[in-house]
């Protein structure tokens, strides 16, 4: 069983809570957003999309083997033209659902998690869990040690510090309080990647849209 994980994978399994199971109420308000800027991210380092001055680009029509990105791309290559990059970020927010159900059957087939059906008021709901903690508790040790040493550290290790900072992910990391305002004062310290004004883009957007939908 290949449980090779993504950077947006990675992302999404720090988002469950590792006692109860269910998406961290932290992060429930960002988690689609920041898991839409992960698989952009993605997209760019495939070299599908390509950014500039806030316009996404598509550069390849190849369809997908992997059904997270074919999501994503199939939508770009409907569209037949250029759009903004926080109008994408809007569309897919909006699906968020629909996305995370995504990730939940992706991570399940690598059984990483075990998803259960629950009912609320006779409306039922997919209630997910992690399955493999070691792997879990590997990503979680990738990102503190971004955070802490800064050294050595990889550019998915950066992406991925940052995207878990704009999921409100931190206390995840972090649960004692003063490594958590070391961690939170290294951010701005992070080394530059090769797509990091990219994805700071990406990561102002999605603010954006956040502050937009709700002013």
């Amino acid at each position: 069983m290949d449980k090779s994980l993504k950077l947006s994978e990675k992302l999404f399994c720090l988002a469950i809570n590792p006692r109860n199971g269910g998406i961290l109420m932290s992060a429930s308000s960002a988690i689609s957003m920041t898991l839409t800027g992960s698989v952009i991210v993605e997209l760019l380092k495939k070299e599908l999309i390509s950014i500039e001055k806030g316009i996404v680009h598509l550069e390849s029509s190849t369809i997908q083997n992997d059904e997270i990105h074919e999501f994503f791309l199939n939508r770009v290559r409907l569209r037949g033209k250029d759009r903004k990059l926080r109008n994408w970020i809007s569309y897919f927010n909006i699906r968020g659902r629909k996305i995370q159900k995504l990730f939940i059957r992706s991570l399940v087939r690598k059984n990483v998690l075990r998803a259960e059906e629950k009912r609320i008021l006779f409306i039922p709901y997919e209630k997910v869990y992690l399955m493999d903690r070691e792997l879990v508790e590997n990503i979680r040790k990738d990102v503190e040690i971004a955070l802490l040493s800064m050294i050595g550290s990889t550019d998915d290790s950066i992406i991925l510090s940052v995207m878990v900072a704009k999921s409100n992910l931190l206390s995840r990391i972090f649960p004692d309080r003063e490594r958590r305002k070391e961690a939170t004062r290294n951010l701005k310290k992070l080394p530059d990647t090769a797509i990091s004004k990219a994805v700071q883009e990406a990561i102002d957007m999605m603010h954006a849209a956040v502050y937009a939908s709700i002013s």
